[in-house]
């Protein structure tokens, strides 16, 4: 009996069982070809057809290679006694060129070989406008890249996409020369039909467990938008955990005092109230997803603002700071080992905060239903992508020792908080 793999597209999130798989010819090869007036014209082998379920998705009119069913065999399907083989390249009943561009029987978008043999585990990563998402991301790679191995994971960013431009390598690789070598912060996500996901795939050097971080980085609007709340809403109803962005200055509170201290706090602020009202409708109407039984990271951005004006904000800062009152990592960058109290201490601060000197409307109701509906399943975060930033642009960078480095804060400890949370990973904690 075959072991039955079920994957969910990073694209649609339609799930899908993996017998169900196609491919996507790869032949370009022409032939100089006579027509019927005699003259000699170039033709490909295997022509490009319409494809009506790809360009649904995209809203395009896209000519694409021709699709067929991989038909996997029961050896690379595997059995409930026995492992499944690798999958081996599928033959095109058109042209006979062998193919592994393996993708979705729904949206017909290209995916990971891997996730086609192990199937996968997807944490999403989802924000409001002006959140702060884009730079969190880069600065999460960033850093997954730096300190991950100290953890015993590996990252491998994905090369599947429409193009070059779309594949996640390659996003990575211009929004880091912005951000880490320019020195400048990414500008707003313009809102499109669909966002092209950045899939990262990351994996256990110890247990080899692997889960597929999938970013969705989408125009924040769309959780002010009731027409696209359904969209969005299937990342949350299917991803394993969901790590939430709050833009920090969209608390009222902190953004008035702020204000009045003459700090600019930049023309798009996001209401973080509306996403999260969105995901709380979201588990109130849907009980059978059992939102509140997986982790959600709640995460804070733009935190430094906090931590360099705390006696304004009356916010403790001592769960963040070092000796010197420097915001600083978690120990695991240093030792790679999770003290899992250390993101407590610093949660409970935030609370604290939400419910009393920052409560002004929703921050303590905030607060109080996440400790009620997501119990030890919830915890709040504060971080700092771009470590500070010297004014609405350009990012505040530190002394290295032959140049100025942008320096992320805390970024890590949503993720690892989760990866700790799901288990099988092999992360030590103390």
């Amino acid at each position: 009996m075959a072991k039955k793999i079920t994957i969910l597209c990073p694209y649609c999130f339609k799930p899908f069982r993996r017998e169900e798989v196609q491919v996507q010819c790869k032949n370009f090869q022409t032939v100089q070809r006579v027509n019927e007036n005699g003259s000699s014209v170039t033709q490909e082998i295997c022509p490009p057809e319409e494809d009506e379920a790809f360009n649904s998705y995209w809203g395009t009119r896209t000519r694409v290679k021709h699709i067929f069913d991989a038909n996997l065999t029961s050896r690379e399907l595997g059995g409930l006694f026995r492992k499944p083989q690798l999958i081996q390249e599928k033959e095109c009943p058109r042209c006979g060129v062998s193919s592994s561009n393996f993708v979705c029987p729904h949206c017909h978008n290209r995916l990971p070989v891997e996730m086609i043999e192990k199937g996968c585990e997807i944490i999403s990563v989802v924000g409001g406008p002006a959140s702060g998402k884009s730079n969190y991301i880069v600065a999460l790679i960033h850093e997954l890249k730096k300190f991950g191995s100290r953890l015993g994971l590996s990252v491998t960013l994905q090369q599947v996409g429409r193009s070059d431009n779309e594949k996640t390598n390659k996003m990575y690789e211009k929004a880091k020369q912005t951000v880490f070598e320019e020195h400048m912060a990414l500008p707003k996500t313009p809102e499109v039909k669909h966002p092209i996901p950045w899939i990262l795939r990351l994996e256990s050097k110890t247990t080899e467990k692997a889960v597929y971080l999938v970013f969705y980085d989408t125009a924040g609007e769309a959780f002010n938008d009731p027409d696209k709340i359904a969209r969005d809403a299937e990342y949350l109803q299917h991803s394993k955990a969901v790590i939430v962005a709050f833009d920090t200055l969209g608390v009222p509170k902190i953004k008035r005092i702020l204000e009045g201290k003459g700090i600019d706090v930049g023309y798009q602020i996001s209401r973080y109230e509306y996403m999260w009202e969105t995901i709380k409708n979201i588990n109130n109407h849907n009980a059978e997803l059992k939102m509140t039984s997986r982790p959600y990271a709640f995460v804070f951005t733009k935190f430094d603002t906090v931590i360099d004006n705390a006696r304004d904000l009356n916010f403790s800062i001592d769960a963040f700071v070092d000796d010197n009152g420097k915001f600083i990592n978690s120990s695991f960058v240093n030792d790679g080992r999770v003290d899992l109290s250390e993101m407590k201490n610093c949660s409970m601060a935030i609370k604290e905060a939400l419910r009393g000197p920052w409560n002004e409307e929703v921050e303590e109701g905030l607060a109080n239903d996440i400790e009620t509906l997501w119990k030890d399943n919830g915890m709040f975060f504060g971080v700092s992508a771009l470590g500070g930033m010297k004014d609405s642009l350009s990012i505040r960078t530190e002394d290295a020792s032959d140049h100025k480095e942008v320096k992320p804060v805390k970024v890590l400890d949503p993720l690892i908080w989760i990866l700790v949370k799901l288990g099988g990973f092999g992360i030590e904690t103390k």
